[in-house]
């Protein structure tokens, strides 16, 4: 999905896009800066509308990500041609947020579609605060299979429990 001349700004400032990112297009551009909890909505409704730019120009830095798609201009053609068609949020819930001085932590309930198969999860995200203000920096992941409780009562601890902790 395209962002049209007169649509609000994806990057969230409150101007038409035409008057604020429409001539940076192709290039990085500011993320405002928002609260952790705040960025994790912004990202999960950047997905939504398949803006790619939003979500890379989200990641801090020295992201495990960004590590591995050094290249954006790559990404961006890599998100439109695998993910902007099949990836679907059905549902993004806040459930904790822990924040400490320039580093803060948020656990996430995600419902998703891909290609046609539903997945629902949790993530344990890290954020990390720079100069331009809060990115994503990494997320450790638990399925719904690992963790059978109740949405609303998982915890810090559940993540810990998980034998294969896996970072992305």
């Amino acid at each position: 999905m395209s962002v049209g001349r007169n649509d609000p700004c994806p990057c969230g400032s409150g101007k038409k896009y035409k008057k604020c990112c429409l001539d940076k297009a192709g290039q990085p551009r500011p993320i405002p800066d928002l609260a952790p909890v705040e960025l994790v909505q912004a990202r999960a409704r950047a997905f939504g509308r398949g803006d790619f730019e939003f979500i890379y120009d989200s990641y801090h830095p020295e992201s495990y990500f960004i590590e591995q798609f050094p290249d954006r201009a790559a990404y961006l053609r890599y998100g439109q041609r695998t993910l902007a068609e099949d990836f679907e949020i059905l549902e993004c819930r806040i459930l904790m947020e822990k924040t400490g001085g320039d580093e803060a932590r948020v656990i996430f309930y995600l419902d998703t579609r891909f290609k046609g198969t539903r997945s629902e999860s949790f993530e344990l995200s890290l954020f990390l605060r720079t100069p331009e203000g809060w990115r994503y920096h990494s997320s450790q992941k638990l399925s719904r299979e690992e963790y059978t409780g109740q949405i609303a009562d998982i915890g810090w601890d559940d993540f810990e429990k998980v034998k294969d902790k896996v970072y992305f």
